[in-house]
């Protein structure tokens, strides 16, 4: 059989029944680590739902927001960003004959770092400053990416009786070029929260991060 053939027409049908179902869609793929979505790549048609055999019975489930993409599959790519009316989504995986899998994002996030986490990655020394933001310098800038609630890190500080510890986070986002994200980073999502990277996997998905939320 002809596999570059039939890769075509899943990717044709597919398109075809974006056409009938989906919305105007923006495809993006970032080069650089910051402002992935500044120039976009492709204007596609597309439609998720959390069902692979796209029957929309309902919608993305609370707190799972891991969806299938109806659309060309001609031209996508793992850690391709797609925004369709007012939600941004990243690629997680694309496989041939395959709906992509996605992530729903609800968050636009900025990575940040000292000058001695950026030059000594084997050995981070951040948390010292992790509250000096003149200190730190932005690595990658506005990328969408999924927080919530998971399997954190303990962001290391003074214990003070009867204190609050903060709950624990996990953070996906797509890999990010020329950047490997490390411990000791700081992520800000631009609504007021600011979280440690207490752990960081790099897959084939993307990144997984463990986070600690900073109270100061």
């Amino acid at each position: 059989m002809d596999h570059k053939a039939l890769c075509h027409l899943a990717a044709r049908g597919f398109a075809v029944a974006a056409t009938r179902l989906g919305a105007p869609a923006t495809q993006y793929r970032p080069t650089t680590p910051a402002s992935p979505c500044a120039t976009p790549h492709a204007r596609v048609m597309a439609a998720f739902n959390n069902d692979r055999a796209f029957g929309f019975a309902g919608p993305a489930l609370w707190d799972v927001p891991f969806v299938f993409a109806l659309l060309d599959t001609a031209d996508v790519q793992a850690g391709d960003i797609v925004t369709c009316g007012a939600e941004t989504y990243f690629i997680a995986r694309a496989e041939p004959f395959r709906p992509p899998l996605c992530v729903l994002c609800n968050a636009v996030v900025t990575l940040s770092t000292t000058m001695a986490v950026a030059a000594d990655v084997a050995a981070p020394g951040g948390y010292a400053t992790s509250g000096d933001v003149s200190a730190q310098t932005a690595v990658a800038t506005f990328w969408p990416a999924l927080i919530r609630p998971g399997s954190g890190a303990g962001v290391p500080g003074p214990v003070q009786p009867g204190g609050i510890h903060t709950g624990g986070y996990e953070m996906f986002l797509p890999a990010i070029p020329t950047l490997s994200v490390q411990p000791a980073m700081w992520v800000d999502d631009g609504a007021g929260s600011r979280y440690t990277i207490g752990g960081a996997r790099a897959s084939p998905w993307g990144v997984r991060c463990q986070l600690g939320r900073q109270q100061v």
